[in-house]
């Protein structure tokens, strides 16, 4: 989990916490910058800062930045080769369960770290998939290569995966996921997730 961790916490600095220091014309780098200015206006908000605002705070920081990820495709490249073994009713459940996994993580790490700086270094697109390149200068002063991959469905553009430094958000959970099941059928990774989730 360290590795998701590391990266959900990246996530946390690109989409709430860090300055921009330039920005290009481009569609996608355009939606990004959209909601890291939203995120950053829930948590600048007077009327819900405090521990006692702290649960209504993260529920609207989440309703908001879900509209940039795809969880159905990210759902979908994490089980990998699993997903074309279960059936719709199955895959609605796993998509939840995820998305759930990824809320639990991404928030609970809202609000604790913090970048110097975002330098957008590059926009790459091709078709239907885009890739925004970053790079985090991090308060210790060390920087981090961050890529945002991102799909266009019917015209929207959203993200399915995360880069940092080389190193893939989605492909470490399908490793996580596939050391499972090639030990134990399917609903014995559901069972973990939900304990996982229970767990908080």
């Amino acid at each position: 989990m360290k590795n998701q961790r590391i990266a959900l916490k990246l996530l946390v600095f690109a989409l709430l916490l860090a300055p921009i220091s330039s920005l290009w014309a481009g569609e996608t780098s355009a939606l990004v910058m959209k909601y890291i200015e939203n995120g950053l206006a829930i948590l600048e908000d007077e009327t819900l800062k405090g521990e006692d605002k702290k649960e209504e705070r993260k529920e609207k920081l989440w309703a908001e930045l879900t509209h940039v990820f795809n969880f159905n495709e990210m759902s979908q490249r994490a089980l990998g080769q699993y997903w074309q073994k279960i059936n719709p009713e199955e895959r609605e459940e796993f998509i939840g369960l995820f998305t759930s996994i990824l809320k639990n993580t991404y928030l609970g790490e809202t609000g604790t770290y913090s970048a110097k700086k975002i330098v957008l270094v590059g926009e790459k697109e091709r078709g239907k998939y885009a890739t925004i390149q970053t790079n985090f200068i991090l308060n210790t002063g060390k920087e981090a290569a961050v890529d945002f991959r991102m799909m266009s469905n019917d015209g929207k553009w959203k993200i399915y995966d995360v880069i940092i430094e080389g190193v893939s958000l989605v492909n470490n959970y399908r490793s996580q996921f596939r050391s499972i099941l090639v030990k134990s059928p399917y609903p014995e990774l559901v069972k973990l997730l939900k304990k996982k989730i229970a767990e908080g």
